[in-house]
C-alpha cells in the first residue's frame, strides 16, 4: 500500500472561492514553476533569478487583484526597498572587508619592498663591478688589436719599400719617346711628376678610402635594420587588423544595443558583422584599404609635424646655429628643406675670414645624405655645391661625390671645373681635369673630356678613348684646337682609320694650327718631319704627295709662313713637293680632259 504524500512534500493551495480565480492561481503557479526550471534557480538561499520570478509574478497578482492594488504596491515598495537595503549593506561590507584586509597587510607589503629593494641594489652592485671589470678587459683587448695592426702595417709597408722592382733597361719608358728618354730634363720633370702622383695615391688612400671589410660591416648593418623594419611592418599590420577588428566588434555593439533587437545574442551579431565585412573587404580590398588609411591617426599631424620640423629650422638659422640647421635640413622629412630656397639662404651668409662656409657645410651634408634620400640632387643644386667646395678649394670633395655618384652630371659642372684650373698649379690642374673628363664622360660630351685627358698629357689615353668613340676628323681637330701640343700633333697623323687608310693628313693638322695661337706648333711639326725626328712617319715630301685634302693654295700659305719664320729649308723643300704635285696633277687633268673629247667626237 502506497503512502499518500503529506501536507509537507507538496504545496497546498488556499481555498478559492471562484473558478476564475482558481484558474488564475493555478496560471499563476504554472508560470512561476516552468520559470524556475527553466532558469535552474535553486530550491533556497539568495538568488537574482528566482527573485524576478517572484517579482513578476507579484506583478501579475497586483494587477489582478484590482481592489487590493494600491494596498499590495505599498507593501511591494516596501519589500524591494528592504531588498536593497540589504544589498547595499552587503555591498558596503564587503567593502570593507577589503579595506581592513589591505590596512592588515600594508606593514608586510612594505617590510617586502624594503626587502627586494635591498636585494636589487645588491645585483646592481654587483652589475657595475661586472661591467667595470669587462670594460676595461675590452679595453686591453682593442689596445692590443691596435698595436697588432700598426705592427703589421709598418712591416708590410718595410716589405714595399725593401722590395726591388726588376726593371728591364731595353724596354723604352712609356708616355716617352726615344728623344725624351735620352733628354736629362724631361727624365728630371717626368721623375718629378711621378712622385707627385705617387704622393696623391698615397694621400688618397689614407684619406678617401675605407677598407672592404668596413664596406662589409655597413652591409651587415644595412641588412640588421632592413630585416628589423620588415619586422616593425609586420608587427604593423598586426596591429591595423587588430584595431580595424576591434573598432567594428565596437561598432557592432552599438548598433545592437541601440536597436534594441534582442532575438539573438551579442556575440552573434558582432560575427554576423566580421562576416559581412570580410565579404565587403573581398569586393571592395582597395576601398577599405584606402579608408583604413585615412583613418590612420599618424597621418592627421603630419602637416602639424611638418611646419613644427621647419619652424625648428628657422630657429636653429636665426639662432646663427648654421652645421645644426644644415643638417636638419638635409634630413628634413619627403625633402621639404632640400630645395634652391634653402640654398639661397645659406648662401646670402657672410662669411668673415678663416671660418667654414655654412653653405659648404649645407652642401657636404646634404650630398652625404643622398644615399639614404635615394634621391639625387638637381641639376642646379649639384652646380652650386661644386661651385662652393671649389670656392673654399675642396677638391677632396668633389672627388668624393663624384666617385660615390651623388651629383647630376651636367656640361655646366664640367664646364665651372675645367674652367677653375686657369692659372693654378700643375698638380692642381690635373686633378681638376680628371674631375672634369668624368663629368664630360658621364653625360656624353666627348670631345671635351679628351681635351681634359691632354690637359692631363694623357695624349695616348686620349687616343685610344677617341677611337672607341669613333672620332670622326673633325672631333680629333676641335681637340687639336682645344689643346694644341706637338706629340697631339704627332700622335694625330699617325692615326689610321677603320680601314687603315691615314685619318689626318699633314696638310690639314698644320693648317689647323696655323690658324690657332699655338702656330709654331705646326711649324715644329713641320721641322721635326723635315730632319726625321718623329718615328713612324713619312718624309716632308711623302706628306704631301699622299695629302688628298689639302689644296695647293692652303700649301703655298704653309710655305709662306715657313719664310716668314725663318725655316727657309723646310719652305723650299715643301715649295718643291708641292710644284711637282701640281704639275701631275695639271698633267693628269690635261689627260683626262684630251680623252674626254676624243670619246665625245666617236
Amino acid at each position: 500500500m502506497q503512502n499518500k504524500p503529506t501536507s509537507a512534500h507538496r504545496r497546498v493551495l488556499p481555498p478559492i472561492c471562484s473558478e476564475a480565480d482558481k484558474k488564475f492561481l493555478l496560471h499563476l503557479d504554472k508560470f512561476i514553476q516552468s520559470e524556475l526550471k527553466r532558469l535552474d534557480c535553486p530550491d533556497a538561499g539568495p538568488d537574482g533569478h528566482r527573485y524576478h520570478v517572484y517579482k513578476q509574478s507579484f506583478d501579475q497578482l497586483i494587477d489582478y487583484v484590482s481592489a487590493y492594488r494600491p494596498l499590495l504596491t505599498m507593501i511591494k515598495v516596501e519589500y524591494e526597498d528592504c531588498i536593497n537595503a540589504v544589498k547595499q549593506g552587503e555591498m558596503d561590507a564587503f567593502y570593507l572587508t577589503g579595506k581592513v584586509k589591505s590596512m592588515a597587510a600594508e606593514k608586510t607589503t612594505v617590510s617586502n619592498y624594503r626587502r627586494r629593494a635591498a636585494e636589487l641594489e645588491e645585483k646592481i652592485s654587483i652589475i657595475s663591478s661586472n661591467n667595470t671589470r669587462l670594460q676595461k678587459e675590452l679595453n686591453d683587448i682593442l689596445t692590443e688589436r691596435r698595436e697588432r695592426l700598426e705592427l703589421l702595417k709598418r712591416e708590410s709597408e718595410k716589405e714595399v719599400v725593401e722590395k726591388k722592382i726588376q726593371v728591364n733597361p731595353n724596354m723604352p719608358i712609356p708616355g716617352l719617346t726615344l728623344e725624351e728618354s735620352t733628354d736629362l730634363t724631361v727624365l728630371k720633370k717626368t721623375m718629378q711628376e711621378l712622385e707627385l702622383r705617387m704622393k696623391n695615391l698615397v694621400i688618397s688612400k689614407d684619406t678617401r678610402h675605407q677598407p672592404r671589410e668596413y664596406k662589409e660591416e655597413l652591409k651587415q648593418q644595412l641588412s640588421g635594420k632592413i630585416q628589423a623594419m620588415d619586422r616593425v611592418s609586420e608587427v604593423n599590420q598586426l596591429l591595423k587588423a587588430r584595431c580595424w577588428k576591434l573598432r567594428l566588434a565596437l561598432d557592432a555593439l552599438k548598433m545592437y544595443y541601440r536597436e534594441g533587437d534582442r532575438k539573438q545574442p551579442a556575440y552573434e551579431a558582432v560575427a554576423n558583422a566580421f562576416a559581412k565585412s570580410t565579404s565587403k573587404m573581398s569586393l571592395n580590398s582597395q576601398e577599405t584599404a584606402t579608408s583604413f588609411d585615412d583613418d590612420d591617426p599618424t597621418k592627421e599631424k603630419e602637416a602639424e609635424l611638418l611646419l613644427d620640423y621647419i619652424e625648428h629650422f628657422n630657429d636653429l638659422f636665426d639662432s646663427k646655429k648654421f652645421v645644426q640647421a644644415a643638417m636638419h635640413a638635409a634630413n628634413s622629412p619627403k625633402g621639404i628643406l632640400r630645395n634652391t630656397e634653402t640654398m639661397e639662404r645659406f648662401k646670402a651668409l657672410k662669411v668673415k675670414p678663416g671660418e667654414k662656409s655654412p653653405l659648404l657645410s649645407y652642401c657636404e651634408v646634404l650630398i652625404d645624405s643622398v644615399p639614404a634620400v635615394g634621391v639625387l640632387p638637381d641639376a642646379p643644386t649639384s652646380l652650386e655645391c661644386v661651385k662652393c667646395a671649389l670656392k673654399e678649394d675642396r677638391l677632396d670633395l668633389i672627388y668624393h661625390w663624384l666617385a660615390q655618384d651623388r651629383l647630376t652630371c651636367t656640361d655646366v659642372l664640367g664646364n665651372a671645373l675645367y674652367n677653375y684650373a686657369e692659372g693654378k698649379k700643375e698638380d692642381v690642374i690635373r686633378t681638376v681635369m680628371g674631375l672634369a673628363q668624368k663629368t664630360y664622360a658621364h653625360v656624353d660630351a666627348h670631345v671635351q673630356a679628351c681635351v681634359c685627358m691632354c690637359r692631363q698629357e694623357r695624349i695616348l689615353a686620349m687616343m685610344e678613348y677617341a677611337d672607341s668613340k669613333k672620332f670622326t676628323k673633325d672631333a680629333y681637330l676641335a681637340v687639336l684646337t682645344a689643346c694644341p701640343s706637338q706629340r697631339l700633333a704627332e700622335e694625330m697623323i699617325k692615326q689610321k682609320g677603320p680601314e687603315g687608310e691615314t685619318l689626318l693628313y699633314l696638310g690639314v693638322v698644320v693648317q689647323t694650327l696655323l690658324a690657332t695661337e699655338a702656330f709654331d706648333v705646326g711649324l715644329e711639326l713641320l721641322q721635326n718631319i723635315r730632319t726625321g725626328k718623329i718615328e713612324d712617319t713619312v718624309g716632308l715630301k711623302e706628306a704631301v704627295y699622299i695629302d688628298q685634302e689639302t689644296s695647293p693654295e692652303t700649301w703655298f700659305e704653309i710655305v709662306e709662313s715657313c719664310q716668314d719664320y725663318g725655316l727657309y729649308d723646310t719652305a723650299l723643300e715643301l715649295l718643291a713637293a708641292v710644284t711637282v704635285k701640281l704639275a701631275i696633277y695639271k698633267s693628269v687633268t690635261k689627260h683626262e680632259d684630251t680623252n674626254h673629247k676624243y670619246d665625245m667626237y666617236y
